[in-house]
């Protein structure tokens, strides 16, 4: 079973090197959640240990199994898992991707394992076995690194595209492609043409409105921005944009129909 009590620890400096290499956006200032996904019970010592005594760390629980890890990411908001790769389950990757809260996953592995393992779960990085802090301290220079990113979406003046940070890549995407965004708390999924699935973003909805176009996006909804260009007709305060049904939500509507009547 996995216990998740929330403890308070004395943190300790350590120098460390800073290297170049992600999710809600996590403030480099504020703790990073921690749990330990590892039925070795002296590999968990371990890594509890190096999580306690590390700077801006905090160690959240640990499990034997992955059963009940997708509850417990939501319920106390884990920033990153330490997950061993004999442990690792693809249904359980899936179902946080679609929660909207993906953590980080730190996967842990002899050099053998990382190998010999087919995967394309998104792992952010892998702590090699046998454990030892210097490699710890590595790998969460690599987490701090590419939280401390500013924005998650930077946009280039003049340019008809963004670039948006989404699951370890960033996504060069064109503003003509996008057909709408749907808000999920501090996530935004964009959703683009031609494209089965959307991107999944770190910026809550608000923060990645303010990197698009205002005269081509607006916001319908507190969920909802859609594409002004791709909207293919409105009946009863709904948009349809291929097969989606957005709804405008009243605080909208007197905005968005005011944009509709200039185009008209």
């Amino acid at each position: 079973m996995c216990s998740y009590k929330p403890t308070t620890f004395a943190h300790v400096n350590h120098n460390v090197h800073t290297r170049k290499m992600h999710a809600r956006p996590v403030q480099v200032s504020g703790n990073l959640n921690c749990i330990i996904i590892e039925h070795n019970n002296k590999q968990s010592a371990i890594l509890h240990e190096y999580i306690t005594k590390t700077s801006r760390l905090h160690f959240a629980g640990r499990s034997e199994s992955a059963a009940d890890i997708y509850q417990q990411v939501l319920l106390h908001k884990v920033d990153v898992i330490f997950w061993d790769i004999k442990l690792l389950d693809i249904r359980i990757i899936q179902l946080l991707r679609e929660s909207g809260h993906y953590p980080i996953v730190i996967c842990i592995a002899t050099k053998t394992e990382q190998e010999k393992k087919e995967t394309d779960m998104d792992i952010f990085s892998y702590l090699t076995k046998p454990l030892s802090f210097e490699r710890f301290l590595n790998i969460i220079d690599k987490i701090k690194e590419y939280l401390s990113t500013p924005l998650s979406v930077q946009q280039i003046k003049n340019k008809r595209f963004i670039f948006i940070k989404s699951e370890y890549k960033i996504i060069k995407v064109k503003f003509e492609d996008i057909l709408f965004c749907e808000g999920m708390k501090d996530y935004t999924q964009v959703y683009l043409k031609g494209k089965s699935e959307p991107i999944l973003t770190l910026n809550n909805l608000k923060l990645f409105f303010s990197k698009l176009p205002a005269d081509e996006f607006i916001r319908v909804h507190r969920s909802y921005i859609v594409s002004i260009n791709h909207i293919d007709s409105i009946a009863r305060n709904e948009i349809y944009i291929g097969k989606k049904i957005i709804p405008v939500g009243d605080s909208y509507k007197d905005e968005f129909y005011q944009v509709i009547d200039a185009h008209s």
